[in-house]
């Protein structure tokens, strides 16, 4: 049983399921007096992400926590346990036309608090902002099994210091994400997919760069490199008796509004694609647009060996994807840019070698980003901190672990400078 809790290489002795929140209190305080180290687990789906653990005692399974806590859906406000996937939140929205606009990977196994502590992002984020901005409250189980609070469930808090802040993503290593207060809205009356296809990352530039910087905002603008990306288009292009270059990158951008707007929206940005001399696109409609979507989320299996991510200028992530599709290993990349905000994620699944790696961070460097290994083997984190050199701020996240956890009981080293 205690296998599929393993992490990096490590099987703890005991898995916990607390089923309530004081049931969290109690697991934790446990832990805490038993000089031991736990690992919080939600659906498993971020657990690659961190630095080699130092110690793996018990893992807290915190997927029996999967309650909504309160919600009004006329002040727009839901409160929600952290072991709840995103997939039933949002399904719970829905009934009242609402969503929290956070989208992730693999939102059926994905909770909500392993998606905080691990600061998942997504397309939506360039129109909406991260899942922090929707964070209104939250209540937390400290190390020792101390139950805290900060912020509330109203959109319109006091002024103060946002605690909550801290714990996004902090990988469960201050304490244990238990409820969080999110602020929501509306669903979109109408909404469409326009996928376009290019034979070079330069070409889909022109067109991401006079979109995103035009008339109006896109829910999100996504340019898609590789393999993946080269067979969709190529299916794509072949349904609309077209054809796709050998070397094709997808450029995704979505849509939301009312019907009218959106028509609006959809002629504007066409013109734009074939101005900007796109071999092709389609424009789909609702979730007819999920398919090519998947290409910008999870990867299909086998795992990647090796993903890298990294937020540059918005100007400067096409040179990255340049400059990583031209690397060590670029013949089996998978690279998604988000362009509305920069954030760039490259993923290999051949043979991970030093010049790999080497390659990627230089890239990422060269950019001027921080490169972060969100994916790599064991033995490789045991040689280098996964998060790159963050500077003068790694001191302040010492004391801050210093402050909230000083026996080490939460995910020990598994943060930025082995924390």
């Amino acid at each position: 049983m205690t296998d599929s809790y393993e992490l990096d290489g490590i099987t703890p002795s005991r898995v916990e399921h607390p089923a309530t929140v004081d049931d969290l209190s109690v697991t934790l305080g446990t832990v805490h007096s038993d000089g031991q180290a736990a690992v919080l687990w939600g659906g498993g789906t971020r657990m690659h992400v961190g630095n080699k653990i130092a110690r793996y005692d018990v893992a807290v399974d915190m997927t029996g926590l999967d309650r909504i806590v309160d919600y009004r859906p006329p002040d727009l406000v839901v409160v929600a346990e952290a072991g709840m996937t995103l997939a039933a939140l949002q399904a719970e929205l829905r009934v009242n036309n609402q969503r929290l606009p956070f989208d992730v990977q693999s939102p059926d196994s994905a909770t909500i608090g392993g998606s905080l502590a691990s600061n998942n992002v997504g397309p939506l984020r360039s129109s909406y902002g991260g899942v922090r901005d929707f964070v209104i409250g939250m209540s937390i189980v400290q190390a020792d099994g101390t139950m805290t609070k900060s912020g509330g469930s109203v959109v319109k808090n006091v002024a103060g210091y946002d605690m909550a802040r801290l714990h996004i993503g902090a990988l469960g290593t201050l304490g244990a994400i238990a409820t969080v207060a999110f602020k929501i809205g509306p669903v979109p009356q109408t909404m469409r997919t326009v996928a376009a296809w290019f034979d070079s990352a330069e070409s889909a530039a022109v067109a991401g760069m006079r979109i995103t910087n035009g008339a109006f905002m896109p829910e999100a603008v996504t340019l898609v490199a590789g393999q993946r990306a080269v067979a969709h288009a190529t299916e794509l292009a072949a349904g609309n008796s077209g054809a796709a270059s050998d070397n094709a990158v997808m450029l995704l951008i979505a849509l939301a509004a009312g019907s009218a707007t959106v028509e609006r929206q959809v002629n504007d940005t066409t013109a734009t694609l074939g101005a900007a001399m796109a071999d092709g696109f389609v424009v789909l409609d609702g979730d007819a647009g999920y398919p090519v979507w998947s290409l910008a989320g999870e990867q299909p299996p086998p795992a990647p060996t090796l993903s890298i991510r990294s937020t540059v200028k918005p100007a400067e992530a096409f040179d990255l994807v340049n400059a990583l599709a031209a690397g060590a290993g670029s013949d089996d990349i998978h690279i998604v840019a988000q362009i509305g905000f920069g954030t760039v994620e490259a993923h290999w699944r051949n043979q991970v070698s030093p010049d790999l790696v080497r390659s990627a961070r230089d890239a990422v460097s060269g950019a001027g980003g921080i490169p972060m290994i969100e994916r790599c083997p064991p033995e490789l984190k045991s040689e280098l901190d996964v998060f790159g050199d963050l500077g003068a701020p790694l001191e302040v996240m010492r004391r801050l672990k210093q402050q909230f956890d000083p026996k080490g009981t939460l995910s020990p080293g598994r943060f930025a400078g082995r924390i």
